[in-house]
């Protein structure tokens, strides 16, 4: 009984093999892969498949140097040019606003407003919130680039304010440099 039901399962399965059915060796009908048009490239053409896309990264990381000067001052490892765009870079992608430029002098004019207890405590007695213009200056130094900020003059701070009567700003262009420099170093997105 045991042999007869083996045999009869080997002839089902020669029987399953033996059967051809069209629909499987036919491809005709299937839906085939589109042609693509190459180019040629020239002979003496070298391909680099070595070479990656450049991606955007946050952050400049150790290219910014924070000098432990006063007052204080970044060094940024890159050429004046290369500097003066990620500078620029950085600042719009901030919440500096960018309100002149000097591209001869390397020179930026922005409104920074102060941060932490000292600006709650200002903006707590001032109930105008006068907006402080400081100039940022970037200036070549043995390939790299030094970067200093300072408070502009009572002239420009007066051009940016609409009453036309600047109360007496309070210095924070320290807080601005290093605001400056945690956002070259970690924040900044290049291409």
């Amino acid at each position: 009984m045991k042999s007869q039901l083996i045999l009869v399962f080997a002839c089902g399965l020669v029987a399953c093999g033996s059967i051809e059915n069209s629909r499987y060796r036919n491809t005709a009908m299937l839906e085939k892969p589109p042609t693509l048009a190459l180019q040629k490239t020239p002979q003496n053409a070298v391909i680099d498949d070595s070479i990656e896309p450049k991606k955007q990264v946050g952050g400049l990381d150790e290219k910014v140097v924070l000098l432990d000067e006063s007052p204080k001052k970044l060094v940024l490892k890159q050429s004046i040019s290369e500097s003066w765009r990620t500078v620029g870079t950085a600042l719009r992608q901030s919440d500096i606003k960018i309100t002149d430029t000097d591209k001869a002098k390397y020179s930026y004019y922005v409104s920074y407003k102060l941060q932490g207890i000292l600006k709650n405590i200002l903006s707590a007695l001032n109930e105008e919130e006068t907006k402080t213009v400081y100039l940022v200056t970037l200036t070549p130094q043995n390939g790299d680039t030094l970067i200093q900020a300072s408070l502009a003059n009572r002239n420009e701070q007066r051009s940016q304010n609409a009453d036309e009567n600047v109360m007496q700003v309070t210095d924070d262009s320290e807080g601005l440099v290093e605001s400056l420099y945690h956002l070259l170093r970690d924040d900044v997105k290049t291409e």
